[in-house]
């Protein structure tokens, strides 16, 4: 199955023993459950299994031979092919490792995770596990700590009764209906290439995040649920809508030592909120912060929110997540440095010939190409992740420009109203 990764690299300015970085894999594949995880069926209702041990997938490759002008070549095209990889589901294992030597001591590590075993925090814990296993396999450090959790404890479903149950579907279907039938980002006419993908940046002023972060404080805000919240205050004043649903994530690691797993427990949650242009900017951050509070208390599964807000769910299945939300928001490591100003990122695979889609197949690949806002967990820059066959670029620039803007308003004058604030 091709590629639904998280990615990350690293660079280790030292020399490293080929030998004792494969047996360090394996000693963190391993502690890991997450990373022996197969799937014996890949239908509607998955089944997975854990096998006792499992080949550690660790490739190698020597750059220090080949000329100055080859190296950056070849050094992208492997992580290029990493990054976007194919895994075999039943076979395993789902996810790979790549020491890269560039000189003498100076090394890349770069990890692959299929993002049914991983999300992205796994890509740190496994790098840092990763690391501190060599150490220890060397003579230079001490042996890996016992975990505090284990994977099942930690991916255990809450115990919730009957009447808490009925509380949330209730609290989810209140929250969600009726559902989304028009999308903020109007799409390009003609046949899409519904494979293609793309991602344009836009940097963040370093003195703007500063501000930004003394801002939240100063509100008793996250800077996610700030950055959230400036999304959501953009996409009304673009659209005049005034009610949307924004997707996003949450770590899903509350127990004390999930912190320290590599898994899949990010949980999606939807915002709902309602807001014209008569509200003031600052009002609109408390609305958001209302409602992720109370979706965040009622967290459920796709499949149970999805039952609650749609009855005719199981038999309409694979029935998509993405009908259930406007636009998605994200906050995540860069897997690279971040693109150039205004720089488009691309990575297309052609759809086979003569593929022909009807207007309803068009509309849910509309959908899922549609773009999505990701900021930079440092804050330095926000990027949207597209379909540039379906979504004009001149439109995603526009998207970043503005959000920028109502970021800057905020800072400006937080009680000036939504309808007031001036968008390139």
């Amino acid at each position: 199955m091709l590629g639904y990764n998280v990615f990350e690299i690293t660079t280790w300015h030292e020399s490293v023993d080929v030998n004792a970085f494969r047996v360090a894999v394996a000693d963190v594949c391993a502690r890991h459950d997450a990373l022996r995880m197969v799937f014996d069926s890949i239908d509607i209702e998955p089944l997975i299994r854990f096998p006792d041990s499992i080949e550690p997938p660790v490739s190698f490759t020597d750059l220090t031979a080949e000329p100055a002008s080859r190296r950056g070549l070849l050094r992208g095209s492997i992580l290029g092919y990493e990054r976007g990889r194919p895994f075999d589901l039943r076979a395993g294992p789902l996810w790979s490792v790549v020491l890269l030597r560039e000189a003498p001591d100076r090394h890349t590590v770069a990890v692959t995770l299929f993002h049914l075993i991983a999300d992205g925090w796994s890509t740190s814990v496994l790098l840092r596990d990763l690391k501190a296993a060599y150490r220890a396999r060397t003579g230079t450090g001490p042996a890996l700590p016992p975990l505090k959790l284990s994977y099942a404890a930690a991916t255990a479903a809450p115990d919730l009764g009957p009447a808490d149950r009925r509380r949330r579907d209730e609290f989810w279907r209140r929250t969600l209906s009726p559902l989304p039938t028009r999308w903020p980002f109007p799409r390009s006419v003609g046949l899409p290439d519904v494979t293609a993908e793309a991602t344009l940046g836009l940097p963040i002023e370093a003195g703007l995040i500063g501000r930004l972060h003394a801002f939240a404080r100063a509100h008793r805000i996250t800077p996610f649920l700030l950055y959230l919240a400036a999304y959501r205050i953009l996409l009304g004043a673009r659209t005049g809508e005034p009610r949307l649903v924004l997707g996003t994530a949450t770590a899903g690691r509350d127990e004390p030592g999930a912190e320290d797993l590599v898994g899949q427990f990010t949980n999606n949650v939807y915002i709902a909120t309602s807001m014209g242009p008569d509200t003031t900017l600052l009002d609109g951050i408390g609305l958001v912060r209302g409602a992720m509070y109370d979706a965040v208390r009622h967290t459920a599964s796709f499949t149970e929110i999805a039952r609650a807000v749609n009855p005719t769910f199981d038999g309409q299945r694979p029935w998509p997540f993405l009908l259930l939300y406007h636009s998605w928001f994200q906050s995540a490591a860069p897997t690279t440095d971040p693109p150039p100003d205004r720089r488009e990122h691309r990575s297309r695979a052609r759809k086979p010939a003569g593929t022909v889609l009807d207007e309803r197949a068009t509309a849910l690949w509309s959908k899922r190409g549609e773009p999505g806002l990701v900021v930079r967990h440092d804050r330095r820059g926000a990027s949207m992740n597209y379909n540039p066959t379906i979504y004009p670029r001149m439109d995603m620039l526009a998207t970043l420009e503005g959000y920028t803007a109502v970021l800057s308003a905020l800072l400006a004058d937080p009680d000036q109203r939504i309808g007031e604030v001036k968008l390139p």
